[in-house]
Order: structure tokens, then sequence, then C-alpha cells
């Protein structure tokens, strides 16, 4: 199985949420890293609309899992993800290409599982730096 995940948001390092603790715990940062496509607002949180024709780009981190299979069931439960109603999610886990230090990965993400029709786009691309400006994020952030 795959060991790399590709993050953007809430998981985040320098963040110290409670999943971004448990991430650092079960795995090893590797870097700084982006994927292409498209970053919305959804309210308190990022979501990413993978791309691979996209010529924006989406920063981010990646970290190798030291238990992926275990790692992951622990996000897809965070991520709000039913595997018995894949339809009604938020977010889809899949297999994407991030570039780590100018070389593609393949990485699992969490990807809007439906198109972001209507919603904000983050025009930066970056998490870290659109979060400076939202108020609605900041708190979210506090909280979990």
């Amino acid at each position: 199985m795959n060991q790399n995940l590709f993050i953007y948001g809430s998981l985040l390092q320098p963040f110290a949420t409670r999943i971004g603790r448990y991430l650092q715990s079960h795995g090893e940062l590797l870097g700084d890293a982006y994927a292409p496509g498209r970053l919305y607002d959804l309210g308190h949180y990022p979501g990413l609309w993978y791309d691979a024709g996209s010529t924006k780009r989406i920063y981010g981190q990646v970290y190798r899992l030291y238990d992926p299979e275990e790692v992951l069931k622990e996000l897809d439960r965070y991520e709000g993800i039913d595997p018995r109603h894949p339809s009604e999610n938020e977010y889809r886990r899949e297999e994407v290409l991030a570039i780590l230090n100018g070389r593609p990965l393949p990485c699992w993400c969490y990807l809007l599982n439906h198109p972001p029709d209507g919603l904000p786009e983050i025009f930066c691309g970056n998490y870290l730096e659109y979060l400076e400006e939202s108020g609605p994020h900041q708190d979210f952030l506090g909280k979990v």
C-alpha cells in the first residue's frame, strides 16, 4: 500500500490540532510539495479539486506514513468518509501525483467528492497564506 500522503489544509504543520499531532506521531514529514488543481473555501476548511492537467498549484506537505492502513482509517474517520455511502461524502481518498523536490510522487490525498460549483476559490493555492485572512478558519482550527 502506498505510504505517502499529500496534505493541504488543517493537517499541515505548524497546526497543533489533535489529528495533526496524530499524523505527526504516525508519519515522517518528507517536505513541502504541490499538486495540480484548485483549492476552495468550504466555510471553515479547504477542499482540493484535483486536476492533473492544471497549471495551478495547491501547496502542501507530504508525509510518509509508518502504518498506512491504520493511519488512513483514522484519517478517513476524521474526513467523514463513510464507505457505505460514498456518494454522500464531502471528500474521497484517492491517489494523486504530488511534486516533491521537483519529482512526481504518488500520494494519497483527500479530494472534494463533488464539483465545487459556487464555492469560493482560494486563488493563492496556499492554505497557510489564506488562513491569515480567514477568521472562520482560525476558529475552526482552534476547536479540532
